[in-house]
């Protein structure tokens, strides 16, 4: 299959044409990595026309989906403006080592997450051809940083471009057999449509973020009625792929015998109901260290754990098949995390090695969540602001 065979692949997985036209809105994708926010965006009629990553194992998947030739290998704090094309909409999953709570807390001005004011300086270098929208996506814990700090810091920078800015939490696990909870702000152009500046907490807003919104009058919001999210329908057993019992991917016996042997108490017990089943069952295994010990942690509800990057390896999630008396254990594939991220079966991972493919899904983002936003927030959100379509998707709140 072509390149090009591939991409329109991707875009049509799903037999199905955007819910509404696009109308050819065009965004750049900042810290691509491999490349699953264009999956979604272009999924729903818009077109990625500048992409931007420091990792060049990262565009080695991107390239074997997309190809390069729109997408820039550097440093965000070096990209020349006069080169990026106009567009409707950025994006901007930036670095979260230093705001996630499992990360070093340095918060904005860490080494990985003070990517963020890169992205500010083009924004503000790019003066008339600034974007009308910008998104960011971001861990939970940008909303906890230094006390909230970091995120009001970032917010009120927006605010300084002339931007409004709105808030949300979306997890994966409802597209998904994922547990993800990711926080997103949209930035729009401060135009002349009403909004609110209070916050109802809902599914999409929990009363974290929406007290966070209510109590920061210092920032300029304008918050939108977002949909219900939709329930969680998918488990894991759905994305497993049916490796047989000698497949190389299944650790040898003393190998999966040790594991076994790192369960608590509770935890031996859960693995041994498994065991007891008459069907084979599935669940998730994170190595932690408790106590100075470490220990192997089932987890048996349908749900997969969020995929993280395999840092000295405790980030690599592990697969415990179990059933008629019997148990194996694995790694989850790349194909396993693609599918967990909402990727299509035709998204390569081919002669990517696990670690890099394990990187690269850890990064990402979950692409029915940002289709999600991108059916009912950015493509009404970018008709409203072209005044082109009166919006149905969204409204501001009374």
């Amino acid at each position: 299959m072509s390149l090009l065979d591939t991409s329109r692949s991707i875009l049509a997985y799903r037999g199905d044409k955007p819910s509404r036209s696009a109308r050819g809105f065009v965004a750049a994708e900042f810290f691509a990595g491999i490349g699953l926010v264009r999956v979604a965006l272009e999924h729903c009629g818009w077109r990625v026309a500048f992409a931007n990553d420091i990792d060049p194992d990262k565009l080695e998947i991107y390239e074997l989906n997309f190809g390069r030739a729109d997408f820039h290998l550097g440093d965000i704090h070096e990209i020349d403006v006069s080169n990026l094309p106009q567009c409707d909409l950025f994006t901007a999953s930036f670095p979260c080592n230093d705001l996630s709570i499992a990360g070093s807390r340095s918060g904005l001005d860490g080494l990985q997450s003070s990517a963020f004011w890169g992205l500010i300086r083009i924004l503000g270098n790019l003066g008339h051809r600034r974007p009308p929208i910008v998104m960011l996506e971001n861990v939970v814990g940008f909303l906890q940083s230094h006390d909230g700090r970091d995120f009001e810091a970032a917010l009120l920078a927006l605010n300084k471009l002339g931007y409004t800015v709105d808030a949300f939490i979306l997890n994966a696990v409802h597209w998904t057999p994922q547990s993800r909870p990711r926080l997103f702000v949209v930035a729009s152009v401060d135009d002349c449509h009403t909004g609110s500046q209070f916050a109802m907490a809902s599914d999409a807003r929990p009363t974290r973020l929406a007290a966070f919104i209510n109590l920061h009058r210092n920032i300029r919001w304008k918050i939108r009625t977002l949909p219900e999210l939709p329930r969680p329908s998918s488990q894991l057993r759905d994305v497993i792929e049916d490796l047989p019992p000698d497949d190389p991917h299944w650790w040898p016996r003393d190998r999966a015998k040790y594991l076994f042997g790192q369960f608590s108490e509770r935890h031996l017990t859960l693995a041994e109901k498994m065991l007891k089943q008459d069907t084979c069952q599935y669940a998730t295994v994170f190595r932690r260290v408790r106590n100075g010990r470490s220990m192997a942690e089932l987890r048996t509800d349908g749900i997969a754990g969020c995929l993280r990057t395999p840092r000295g390896g405790s980030g690599r999630q592990i697969l415990f098949k179990a059933g008629n008396g019997r148990y194996q254990v694995r790694l989850l594939t790349a194909r396993e995390c693609a599918r967990l991220q909402g990727a299509p079966d035709c998204y390569r991972v081919d002669g990517i090695p696990l670690n890099q493919a394990l990187f690269g899904f850890g990064d990402a983002v979950c692409i029915p969540a940002v289709e999600w936003i991108v059916d009912n927030y950015l493509t009404p959100l970018a008709y409203q602001l072209s005044d082109c379509e009166k919006p149905t998707g969204i409204k501001c709140d009374a």
